[in-house]
């Protein structure tokens, strides 16, 4: 055995073999990244807003090395942040037209979808029941960018931001993990939550100078208004887009609290449930509203298990609903138009009542349907094979000054204008498909299991983004659409491995009786 001097030498000579390695490291990569910061703060706010979104992209993409899932993770939790730093931007520059914080997400979004085609090639577009109607309508959404009629290509591929990109979600959908959906569940109730705290502070102490000096100079936004006072937009690009994802983060939130395991995870799940209903009120987004009532009613009615249970249940919600209508007044007009910016909240509540109480009173529903009987006569039967993906997009009123279209609210109705009324058939096709797999799936699941949990979460989301599709632009908000996608590629997915497996049992079960047949015929 060798002295200490020994060793103690030889660990010391070992020491300088490794150190030398790693220390031009550090100035290899800190001196280029100081410099450039250096440079983009002198050089101007464009330089500086050039290098601070590189490094999102970045920040974005570097998660797909580790998988898939990581990279949707990082997506996920940029998406609902969007509005804000696309805000945050005019603290150091001056107002413009241009945002490329939007082409980040579809950046990274078609970087992981090639490297998924790389992996997988063309079989994703037709491995899974949904995967070949999904696919025809990706062709279309495609080929529309093209169309001459919505003014050129400029307008075509801003259509394509909104209505092909989240479709590219639906081939995540079906190819991530199983249990990704349940964690990707979670992350939209805790976001939710993080982001409404925003919204309260933007209710009680007005928006900050760089967010104001944005609504005072955005165009073709008249809708933040509600009487004298502007709505909340909490970290989100638009008030509808806040109002979805809570709506969706509190249907998730009270799906899981009905299915937790324990009292504990229970009180928690319903107590995130309820601050995100008081959230969605504070929103003034009555369709939203009605899409948190829709879900919370088929959720109710997704655990009867008989038809006895299923009319007991009706009568517990009609009940209520009957009393709220017959004995609660609904506040009118001037009742809104008395709150001033002292009051914000007040207002806002003012006008969620007005609309939930009484929607066909409400002026804003009488002038969408004008608007869509409009367009049904007079745009739609002149025009069957629709104007271009990007014909109903902010891209065709500042790009093609001849396009004045009046407002949809719908996306089903901007599909039959954008790509013609069996494109928007195909749509809808697509999500009652859904809607169907995932009740039968969520019936033949184990009652009590996670997986039954989870397959009630999904099987009360379809039917809401049914509604919000009908009333509402949900599957071209930045960060509800992909999530709309991911989860019905999911459920194709996972609906597909449920028939498998019962194929595969069935097929076993036939085989055992068929070997017992014949033994007991031998045995005679």
């Amino acid at each position: 055995m060798p002295p200490n001097d020994s060793i103690v030498s030889t660990n010391l000579q070992s020491i300088p073999r490794r150190w030398p390695g790693r220390v031009p490291l550090w100035p290899a990569v800190m001196l280029p990244v100081t410099t450039l910061s250096t440079w983009a703060v002198v050089a101007g706010g464009q330089a500086l807003r050039g290098l601070v979104l590189s490094g999102l992209a970045w920040l974005l993409a570097l998660p797909l090395l580790v998988s898939l899932e990581a990279g949707l993770i990082a997506m996920m939790l940029f998406e609902p942040m969007r509005g804000f730093l696309r805000r945050a931007q005019y603290l150091f520059l001056t107002y413009s037209d241009s945002d490329p914080i939007h082409i980040i997400t579809p950046i990274v979004t078609l970087l992981a979808f090639a490297m998924l085609l790389q992996r997988r090639k063309l079989e994703i577009f037709r491995q899974t029941p949904l995967a070949g109607l999904v696919s025809i309508l990706g062709l279309i959404y495609f080929l529309q960018i093209f169309n001459p009629l919505q003014g050129g290509l400029t307008v075509g591929f801003s259509g394509a931001l909104f209505m092909l990109v989240p479709v590219v979600w639906f081939y995540f959908g079906q190819t991530i993990k199983p249990g990704f959906v349940e964690t990707a569940f979670k992350v939209i109730v805790v976001l939710g939550l993080i982001t409404s705290l925003y919204g309260l502070y933007q209710l009680a102490f007005g928006f900050p100078s760089y967010e104001q000096y944005w609504i005072d100079n955005t165009e073709f936004y008249n809708s933040i208004s509600v009487g004298n006072v502007k709505r909340a937009l909490a970290t989100y690009s638009s008030a509808e887009e806040w109002g979805r994802y809570i709506e969706i983060g509190a249907l998730i939130a009270f799906g899981l609290a009905a299915g937790a395991a324990n009292l504990i995870s229970r009180a928690g799940w319903f107590l995130a449930a309820a601050t995100l209903t008081v959230m969605l009120l504070l929103t003034g987004q009555r369709t939203a509203m009605f899409g948190l009532i829709l879900g919370s009613v088929v959720l109710l009615l997704l655990s009867a298990r008989t038809w006895r249970a299923v009319v007991g249940r009706v009568l517990l919600v009609l009940a209520p609903a009957l009393l709220i209508a017959v004995l609660v007044k609904a506040p009118t007009n001037d009742d809104m138009l008395s709150h001033d910016e002292s009051d914000r909240a007040g207002s806002v509540l003012s006008h969620t009542a007005r609309g939930t109480l009484r929607p066909t009173e409400e002026g804003s529903l009488q002038e969408r349907f004008k608007n869509w009987t409009w367009f049904a006569t007079d745009l739609v039967p002149y025009r069957p094979f629709g104007i271009g993906l990007g014909g109903t997009s902010l891209g065709a009123w500042r790009w093609n000054s001849e396009m004045d279209l009046p407002p949809i609210d719908s996306y089903f109705i901007s599909t039959v204008v954008t790509c013609g009324l069996p494109t928007a058939l195909l749509f809808m096709w697509i999500l009652m498909r859904a809607t169907r797999m995932s009740w039968r799936s969520f019936r033949e699941a184990e009652p009590g299991s996670s997986e039954a949990r989870v397959w009630r979460i999904a099987a009360t989301l379809m039917p809401v983004l049914i509604l919000n599709s009908l009333f509402g632009n949900t599957f071209t908000l930045y960060s509800v659409a992909p999530i709309g996608w991911l989860l019905i590629g999911w459920i194709s997915a996972e609906y597909l491995r449920k028939v498998a497996v019962v194929n595969t049992v069935q097929s076993q079960a036939s085989y055992a009786a068929g070997v017992g047949a014949e033994r007991e015929q031998f045995a005679i």
